[in-house]
């Protein structure tokens, strides 16, 4: 009996009817596939935001899972098509960043492809999610890998902000919570000073948001293990008016 392949989906298009098109390509092809939207919503060309949500949610999924992640802002241009193979999962997407939390945990025996450029003889210039990596998720769930070159790790892009220690914000949700890659160790506070764009704020460091009073600003440990800002009862981002990428700078508010 085949395996039921399972297929997860990020991407930055919105509720759009791109999305149904590349899950009808997939139900063409596997029609007992099991496919899962990781998230639609992540900030238009967003490679900061791709990158962490990718890192922090491909653990929780059963082995073999296949992972499209399609935030690529350079669609059409000379940029890379790639195939990751850690031997518990696959991800395809552009070569642009999106990777970079999975690239730095790579083992010597996982393996890492380019997707050939005539792998689809026709595609768009401008839906290359549809075109080229759902079809090579497609390939991949059926065994074929015939369509891919073998490279390596040291070709996969990295975001050069992250590269560089720099602290910034790298998600914003729904509630307008602000997610950091600040690591929570080096924030083990009663309160912090965290300067933005020259502007000093003292925002009381928590474990739940009901310690702040409604409308207050506070931070604390995130379920990811990063620091993250809020405002109990209202949004980070308008009361801080931050945004994805934007720096920040951390001191002691002793």
């Amino acid at each position: 009996m085949n395996k039921i392949p399972i297929f997860a989906i990020i991407t930055d298009f919105g509720f759009d009817f791109s999305v149904a098109s590349m899950k009808a390509l997939i139900l063409c092809n596997h029609p007992n596939a099991n496919i899962i939207d990781i998230e639609h919503s992540i900030e238009h060309f967003s490679i900061l935001s791709a990158a962490f949500v990718i890192q922090k949610v491909y653990k929780y999924f059963p082995k073999d899972t296949i992972f499209i992640c399609v935030v690529d802002p350079g669609v059409g241009s000379n940029r890379e098509l790639i195939c990751i193979d850690t031997g518990l999962y696959k991800f395809v997407g552009p070569n642009n960043g999106i990777f970079h939390y999975i690239s730095k945990n790579l083992k010597a025996e996982d393996q890492i492809y380019k997707i050939r450029d005539n792998f689809v003889t026709s595609h768009s210039n401008t839906f290359h999610g549809r075109d080229i990596l759902t079809p090579a998720a497609i390939e991949l769930a059926k065994g074929n890998r015939s369509f891919l070159d073998l490279s390596n790790k040291e070709n996969i892009a990295r975001i050069s902000l992250l590269e560089n220690g720099v602290f910034v914000v790298l998600y914003i949700d729904g509630f307008g919570n602000i997610k950091t890659n600040i690591p929570v160790d080096t924030t083990n506070l009663d309160s912090l000073k965290i300067r933005i764009r020259g502007n000093s704020n003292a925002i009381r460091f928590v474990k739940t948001f009901s310690e702040v009073n409604e409308g207050e600003l506070l931070c604390y440990k995130g379920s990811n293990n990063t620091l993250e800002i809020a405002v109990n009862l209202g949004s980070a981002k308008k009361v801080l008016n931050l945004n994805v990428g934007d720096v920040l700078e951390i001191e002691n508010n002793k």
